[in-house]
């Protein structure tokens, strides 16, 4: 028995409509997996300057408290700053409210004190040549 081209249209629509539900919930999850990988490294890079900004101030101490929120937790010891930031993202698969699901992103960095650095009064252009202290 030979096969019509009309039954192979029909086996290609059939096989078309059985996979592509599948290809369209994995294309949404690998959306909404570059989302949430995003909003993790942007809370890696603001917990890291906020690190830095509280590593490099004259006074780390008054740096800290002004930075200091709810979601983020600073502490100063042995001339090391740890920052420690926690935040929530809300995951919609497909914009159907019954699969949202919240995720608790968490984000921890220490960082060196770094110590003033004294100029001598004779600082000329672009020169800073740094004195002991």
């Amino acid at each position: 028995m030979r096969r019509s081209d009309g039954d192979a249209a029909g086996q290609a629509a059939v096989e078309l409509a059985l996979v592509l539900p599948l290809l369209a919930i994995f294309t949404v999850l690998i959306a909404q997996f570059s989302i949430v990988a995003r909003d993790q490294l942007a809370l890696w890079q603001s917990t890291r300057e906020i690190a830095r900004d509280v590593a490099l101030a004259i006074d780390p101490y008054t740096e800290a408290e002004h930075r200091r929120t709810k979601d983020t937790e600073i502490s100063l010891a042995d001339g090391v700053v740890t920052v420690k930031v926690v935040r929530q993202t809300r995951l919609t698969l497909a914009g159907f409210g019954f699969l949202q699901r919240t995720i608790t992103l968490r984000a921890r960095v220490s960082m060196a004190l770094e110590p003033p650095v004294a100029f001598s009064p004779d600082v000329v252009g672009g020169e800073f040549p740094a004195q002991e202290p």
